[in-house]
């Protein structure tokens, strides 16, 4: 089975367990095909794998359990296309030394595949309506943190024995939300309702080899997987000389470098949520509240304004930082923020134009807001009318996108999974120090959720001002790389 695995789909699946407590990706795929669990929950790093497992379970079981039902459930609708896609892959390449006639695909469109032995498989849509459909003997939940509680419970529903074939459920996710559903899943598990794996990117990361550590691992101090990969708590060799996936270590690297170091430990080490309510828990006034985080004449001076009941703005400069390996990249300088109330739009613009005369001689590079500054309605002018007949000429909208990925933007800076932190704060921005200390989670029905906890709050407006000005100079992440030019959707007609 291993080798015809290798040789269809080009990847050997590790029979490696690096991590104290962790499974083998082999060793799952092994328990979910030959002892098909009732209920499983695999919990992976984001690009470990987990899709693959569950779509090679679902082609290999629907090839030799003739008349095999098979239902895909993900957070959205393409997030069950992944695993879907996957399974069309193998599909396409079943070997017929392995499976009998009656295992090969008869019928294969985008969300749907119908064997010749009976077996059918299909992708479902999160919603309650699609997930009380008929009843099937196998259920694949994807992403099961991004899917709602009640939508997974009702999807539950509709596994059960058909044509003979036992029921089975298999669960598979990263664990990212604080308290969400993978929280509540894995403490089923540990109290024994269900059995759980477990796998991180160490799992499947590609042996390092010689080239890259040197012959006696000199190399390695300079690498920035070092205290990860060096971590050996159980005496063995670095995690990085036991592996041997399909994840490259340049990849991993690259993700190491561009997220924070939140985000790394949960999302690829599978160490689960560090924040409890507070989301900047990195966040510190010793390490980010610096003095010399002044304004420099030599650098281009950002300015970003989020508008509303509070208006709230910041200047920063982007400056490059010197070092070693793990120290160089791009670092935020915040010297001034502005948070007022009620005032009027006019009113606004003019005092932040005296602020920036005040704090960098009147110099600035870009102004960027919110995009719906620029809302007509029928009170009177936009905001952006207002701001520019003030003298603040020239105003971008921020890039639209998710409020979490732009607060997950400014906490890769705060606190990077490698290097120092990146962003520092002048100390009169007692404003943005106190939001950032304060900014918290929204709390529903005992859970954590990745939303803030008052949107009307003056925190939200400086914090908002924070997020939008980095995404406007950081629209495809951290890690800032040469772009092609960006145009308007609407231009393109």
């Amino acid at each position: 089975m291993w080798e015809w695995i290798a040789r269809r789909t080009g990847i050997r699946l590790s029979r490696e367990q690096i991590c104290p407590g962790h499974s083998s990706p082999w060793k799952i795929f092994c328990d979910l095909f030959f002892l098909r669990p009732e209920l499983v929950l695999i919990h992976g790093p984001r690009g470990g794998g987990k899709s693959f497992l569950a779509a090679l379970d679902t082609h290999l079981s629907s090839c030799l359990r003739a008349g095999q039902s098979t239902r895909i459930l993900g957070g959205s609708l393409s997030q069950s296309a992944q695993v879907f896609q996957a399974m069309r892959r193998f599909a396409r390449d079943s070997d017929p030394d392995l499976f009998t006639s009656g295992g090969t695909i008869s019928s294969l469109t985008k969300s749907n595949a119908s064997y010749a032995n009976g077996s059918e498989v299909g992708i479902l849509a999160a919603s309650s309506k699609s997930v009380r459909g008929p009843h099937v003997a196998s259920l694949k939940l994807d992403e099961v943190d991004e899917i709602d509680s009640e939508l997974r419970e009702a999807a539950m529903g509709m596994c059960m024995e058909v044509n003979q074939i036992p029921p089975s459920i298999v669960m598979t996710s990263t664990w990212h939300r604080t308290a969400g559903p993978m929280s509540a899943l894995l403490e089923q598990a540990r109290e024994g309702a269900f059995p759980s794996y477990s796998f991180c990117v160490f799992e499947v990361l590609e042996r390092c080899p010689d080239e890259r550590s040197g012959a006696n691992n000199e190399n390695c101090p300079r690498c920035p997987l070092f205290r990860y990969c060096h971590d050996q708590t159980d005496g063995g060799p670095p995690k990085a000389k036991r592996s041997n996936g399909h994840y490259s270590i340049d990849s991993l690297i690259q993700k190491l470098k561009a997220t924070s170091l939140r985000t790394f430990e949960s999302d690829y080490l599978c160490l689960g949520p560090r924040a409890e309510g507070v989301w900047f828990s990195s966040f510190q006034r010793s390490l980010h509240v610096d003095p010399a985080a002044e304004y420099n004449p030599k650098l281009a001076v950002e300015l970003a304004v989020d508008t509303g009941v509070y208006t709230g703005a910041i200047f920063f400069q982007i400056a490059e930082r010197a070092g070693n390996d793990n120290e160089q990249g791009e670092e935020i300088l915040i010297f001034a923020d502005y948070l007022a109330e009620n005032r009027s739009a006019e009113m606004n613009a003019r005092a932040i134009l005296e602020l920036s005369r005040a704090r960098c001689g009147g110099h600035i590079s870009r102004v960027t807001t919110d995009p719906s500054g620029d809302y007509r309605n029928a009170v009177g002018p936009t905001v952006f009318s207002e701001y520019q007949r003030a003298g603040l000429s020239k105003l971008e909208p921020w890039p639209l996108g998710s409020v979490a990925s732009g607060l997950a933007l400014i906490d890769s800076f705060l606190q990077p999974a490698a290097g120092p932190p990146r962003l520092r704060i002048h100390p009169r921005c007692e404003a943005l120090i106190s939001a950032l200390e304060n900014y918290r989670r929204k709390k529903r029905g005992g859970q954590w959720l990745d939303s803030p906890e008052d949107p009307q709050h003056p925190h939200e407006d400086l914090v908002d001002s924070l997020r939008g000005g980095l995404l406007a100079c950081f629209p495809e992440g951290r890690d800032r790389r040469p772009q092609l030019p960006r145009i308007s959707a609407r231009q393109v007609f």
